[in-house]
């Protein structure tokens, strides 16, 4: 029987104000934020915590170990790992996945609730990340994966570290020390997540570029449907200014992982193992941050569009109640120069004035109308094509 340690983590930017945060939760089931002490016990209770404390190393974080054998490793830079030690990795990753789900995901995010909130966009997007199991064992090249892991797609063998990769797992067996396998294991959970955090902001930018760009195809737009592409942009607005922040917060992390990893001496192993390289991770973030800027500077000229159609609607229909508000003056005027007595209240005179009054709104409603369904041409601007 061997004893395998399995691990399922994730990252989600964060700091050192966060860490001590996620420790008084895990440690003592409180918090200093305005949240309800019921919810809090009750989230602290499911955890099953045992033990906790906060230790220090190349980065702060807070260990945790629940009464199960789960242990919680959160750092200060919002990279958290849950280990459990089995010789049945396929329970063990039904039991990981359920703790995380239910039990850790929920809790965590009940502490983090308050302040600027996740784009509901990136909430609702599901990931499936493999399970990433470590070995201790002599002569790693030998080691054999078994069929029910599913089939290895990918075999890789660097100064006694093997990496074998299937659809549902990462196996990196080595003749290492624990520590060292451990810091492989968490710098290789960095890395996917912060890549597959990018790739989900690139397809984000993909779907609202697109919805923008149908706008701009139409040729035209009815004046009753600006409003509704209006508040549809709006919200786009909105998605786009959280997620453009939460880019330009990423950045400051990849050199703190970089000289975590190459202190434990795991950088060129990251590279050779995995093709993972830093030099390309922050490049990618680079082009990610302008792509957002340029989808910023795209929706805000839709927006404009927008914002012209709906002047123009107006102006027109102030100008219409101008015209009919001037020509019952006139009118007034000429009747009252044309009398020789001042005027008397009758019920003619009445039933008039209240012609008139429904005359005028009839017209104004129709002008009203008219402009609804009136199509305006939707211009953006080109680039230039003769550069």
């Amino acid at each position: 029987m061997q004893t395998y340690t399995v691990a399922f983590g994730g990252w989600y930017q964060r700091t050192t104000l966060h860490l001590s945060e996620i420790y008084d939760f895990v440690s003592s089931g409180i918090s200093r934020l305005p949240l309800s002490d019921k919810k809090l016990a009750k989230y602290h209770t499911a955890l099953d915590i045992e033990k906790a404390t906060r230790e220090v190393g190349s980065l702060e974080y807070v260990s945790a170990i629940t009464s199960h054998g789960i242990e919680i490793r959160y750092y200060e830079d919002g990279l958290y790992i849950l280990n459990y030690e089995t010789d049945d990795i396929v329970n063990a990753k039904r039991f990981l996945t359920n703790y995380f789900e239910n039990l850790f995901e929920p809790a965590i995010s009940y502490i983090f609730s308050l302040g600027a909130p996740t784009p509901k966009v990136l909430a609702n997007i599901k990931s499936h990340h493999p399970m990433v199991v470590t070995l201790i064992k002599k002569n790693p090249e030998d080691y054999k994966v078994e069929e029910k892991y599913g089939k290895v797609y990918s075999k890789i063998d660097v100064d006694g570290v093997s990496v074998y990769k299937t659809h549902s797992y990462i196996f990196i067996v080595a003749d290492a020390s624990t520590e060292h396998l451990r810091n492989l294991s968490e710098t290789q959970v960095f890395f996917r997540e912060f890549k597959d955090q990018l790739e989900k902001y690139l397809n984000i930018h993909r779907t609202i570029w697109e919805e923008i760009a149908h706008i701009k195809e139409r040729g035209v737009i009815k004046g009753g449907d600006v409003e509704k592409l209006r508040s549809k942009l709006d919200s786009y607005q909105k998605t786009i200014g959280l997620i453009k922040n939460r880019i330009n917060q990423m950045g400051a992390y990849i050199g703190t992982r970089r000289s975590i990893a190459k202190n434990a001496k795991v950088e060129g192993e990251l590279i050779s193992l995995f093709q993972y390289k830093f030099e390309t991770l922050s490049d990618t973030h680079s082009y990610i941050k302008e792509l957002w800027s340029m989808t910023e500077n795209y929706l805000d000229s839709a927006i404009k569009l927008m914002v012209e159609i709906v002047n123009q609607s107006t102006n027109v229909s102030i100008r219409s109640l101008q015209l009919i508000t001037t020509v019952g003056v006139l009118s007034g005027i000429l009747a009252y120069l044309a009398r020789d007595e001042f005027p008397k209240l009758s019920p003619v005179g009445v039933a008039y004035f209240m012609i008139l009054v429904v005359a005028t709104w009839a017209i104004n409603k129709l002008v009203w109308v008219y402009y609804q369904k009136k199509k305006y041409k939707v211009q953006f601007t080109d680039r230039a094509k003769e550069i």
